[in-house]
């Protein structure tokens, strides 16, 4: 395949006990137009067996990079994106799978809206073991448009595994993902400096879904640190690269900054750190006091009206 449409990234690290069923649902979608990249990071299990006798059987579509140092998905999928020849991007995780029709139903809404620059779907979350789905708070949003406000406030509500961005809205800007952290923010921060430009659609319904099980990545990071603390680090790294996001944001820069200080202190407080406690509460009050008297941590959001 010379000219695939839609570009698929995927990192891998001995993912071989889930691997076949996500690749198969690429390789399954009716939109044939695709390329699958592999980017496996030093997998020491049957990962890169897999792959290569998907390649085999599919040599058009799938394709492997090997590598003999683990440096972390951020990184492998940056390498992923540096392969890719389609104008449109996803990425799927090596333990997740997609709808058949996620693919072709994507790409005909960003053929009638040149001016959506990234789109993402409900998903489900489901319980390896069982099957049964879990309930999941991000996986049923609806905002559409402008949503900068309502990433930076909420934080990453878009679930990766749905996406769709067009491969204009990175180069508009030379954006490369962040590798800053092993495992973390490289979506979160891409998904807000294409806001900065571009109109986010979402299709309402289910097009992905999302397997959690003992081996999660995601969730051994989060449960490592405080990952409120560290978003609103990620914001601020933002906001200083990218500083007309504040002008755009308004009082809601304060407002989203308060909320994760808030949630972080909340962490600190049950780990028994006060001090850590206080220093995040304190700057929460500095960036919006408003907010931070109208909130009840951990019982609802941050009003953004």
């Amino acid at each position: 395949m010379t000219d695939p449409s839609v570009s698929v990234l995927m990192a891998t690290h001995n993912g071989g006990r889930f691997l076949r069923p996500a690749v198969e649902s690429v390789l399954n979608q009716t939109r044939h137009s695709l390329e699958l990249i592999v980017v496996d990071d030093c997998s020491s299990d049957d990962t890169t067996e897999i792959v290569e006798s998907y390649m085999r059987t599919d040599p058009d579509r799938v394709r492997l990079l090997r590598k003999t140092v683990r440096e972390g998905p951020c990184r492998a999928r940056n390498q992923a994106l540096d392969l890719a020849r389609g104008p449109l991007l996803c990425w799927l995780d090596q333990d997740d799978v997609w709808l058949p029709t996620k693919v072709a139903e994507q790409a005909q809404l960003m053929a009638e809206r040149p001016d959506v620059g990234l789109l993402y779907s409900y998903f489900d979350a489901f319980d390896s073991d069982t099957g049964a789905t879990i309930a999941w708070a991000d996986s049923r949003r609806d905002f559409e448009g402008d949503v900068l406000a309502e990433l930076f406030v909420i934080g990453c509500f878009i679930g990766s595994i749905t996406v769709m961005f067009r491969r204009s809205a990175l180069e508009r800007r030379q954006i490369r993902l962040r590798e800053r952290d092993f495992s973390l923010g490289d979506d979160y921060y891409l998904w807000l400096t294409i806001a900065l430009d571009w109109q986010v659609a979402r299709i309402p319904h289910v097009l992905a879904r999302y397997r959690r099980h003992s081996g999660n990545e995601s969730a051994r990071m989060a449960a490592a640190q405080n990952v409120d603390a560290w978003r609103v680090e990620l914001l601020r790294e933002f906001l200083a690269e990218y500083p007309e996001a504040s002008e755009r944001l308004g009082d809601r820069r304060g407002a989203g900054l308060a909320w994760h200080a808030l949630r972080g202190a909340h962490f600190e407080a049950r780990a028994r750190r006060p001090g850590r406690a206080l220093r995040l509460a304190i700057d929460a009050f500095g960036w919006s006091p408003r907010t931070v008297l109208r909130t009840r941590l951990g019982t609802r959001a941050v009003e953004l009206g």
